[in-house]
């Protein structure tokens, strides 16, 4: 089929769905009677500022393993990168660190003011896990939202089932730490968004990805189709979130993203894109970047997670009766594509 017909066909498609779609708000919903509240634990309040003796390194080695378990062995082995908490030499390693590392100095002080009182962050975060008690009621929630520095290595991460949030991505861009943080290493792009207003979405977004992703086949359209379905649960469990901020877009960006998706919509049929098993369209068009390759250097990264968002969108806006775990179940992404309608 030539991408002229293709693209005449699923404009079609998508009309006739408008007319099939429902004028009710299937994500209005009321959550007030079903509560979630969940132990937060601050593992950057429990690590030491320093270590006066290899008794007391290896006390707190012991204590810190008991309460945070596998996210402190991947603090200590991947994070600082001091091998193993069982090592018999652990204690003269964790001294040597906490005693000398002046990043550490510097950054744990700061989260511990700069983030002294979470509670209206994990109100958020409960407040979604709740909308997400109310669509998959037989799914677990996590056993603890654990607050910790990652040493700029995740903004959010699920280990051992507890939701765990790496405070120092969220200092914020202007903060002299982070703009000590090398331009290598650390991009413009990626400074950006180490913003509070991204911390919760950020964090929900990491445990939709650990429970609810799934991905039914190789082409680049089940890619990004499987990363829609996480936005549009986002949408779901995040209904006062704007799109930037589930995005981590700007509002530039957001904007340039609602502006140009038909003529991305053609760039993608042109250049066949939607079937290829190509590795790199992932690379170029699903990972984090300055912009998404292949799209002007305006752009925002990440466009196909934005296609496929609005390929998801219309899906279900289509289907008012197909429910989200449906749409999770749902393996046929050319029957969510059908929908599609890209000039909105």
């Amino acid at each position: 089929m030539k991408w002229t017909e293709m693209l005449r066909w699923y404009s079609l498609a998508a009309l006739f769905a408008l007319f099939l779609s429902c004028s009710s708000d299937r994500l209005d919903v009321n959550i007030d009677a079903d509560p979630v509240d969940l132990p937060v634990l601050r593992m950057e309040k429990d690590l030491p500022d320093q270590l006066i003796s290899l008794e007391k390194a290896n006390s707190v080695n012991e204590e810190l393993l008991r309460t945070y378990g596998s996210l402190y062995e991947l603090f200590v082995g991947k994070m600082i990168r001091e091998g193993s908490v069982h090592d018999p030499m652990i204690g003269n390693y964790l001294m040597k660190r906490f005693n000398s590392d002046l990043l550490m100095k510097e950054v744990l002080p700061e989260l511990r003011t700069e983030f002294s009182d979470f509670d209206q962050y994990e109100k958020e975060i409960e407040q979604a896990l709740a909308y997400c008690q109310h669509y998959f009621p037989d799914s677990a929630l996590p056993d603890n939202i654990i607050t910790f520095f990652s040493y700029f290595n995740a903004h959010a991460m699920v280990v051992d089932n507890n939701l765990c949030v790496g405070l120092e991505m969220y200092l914020g861009k202007d903060h002299t730490l982070v703009e000590k943080l090398p331009v290598m290493d650390f991009p413009k792009f990626f400074k950006d968004k180490m913003d509070k207003r991204y911390l919760v979405a950020n964090a929900i977004k990491a445990w939709l990805l650990e429970n609810f992703y799934a991905c039914s086949g190789e082409d680049f359209l089940d890619k990004i189709i499987a990363a829609g379905k996480i936005m549009y649960l986002m949408d779901a469990i995040l209904p006062q979130s704007s799109a930037g901020i589930k995005m981590g877009y700007s509002d530039q960006e957001v904007e340039w993203a609602k502006v140009n998706e038909y003529k991305v919509w053609q760039y993608m049929v042109e250049q066949e894109m939607l079937y290829s098993k190509d590795e790199m369209l992932e690379v170029n068009w699903i990972t984090d970047g300055p912009f998404t390759k292949g799209l002007s250097d305006d752009s925002p990264a990440r466009m196909g997670i934005w296609m496929g968002w609005q390929m998801v969108r219309d899906y279900m806006n289509a289907n008012p009766d197909v429910a989200l775990h449906e749409l999770v179940s749902e393996t046929n992404s050319k029957r969510i594509l059908k929908y599609y309608d890209p000039k909105g």
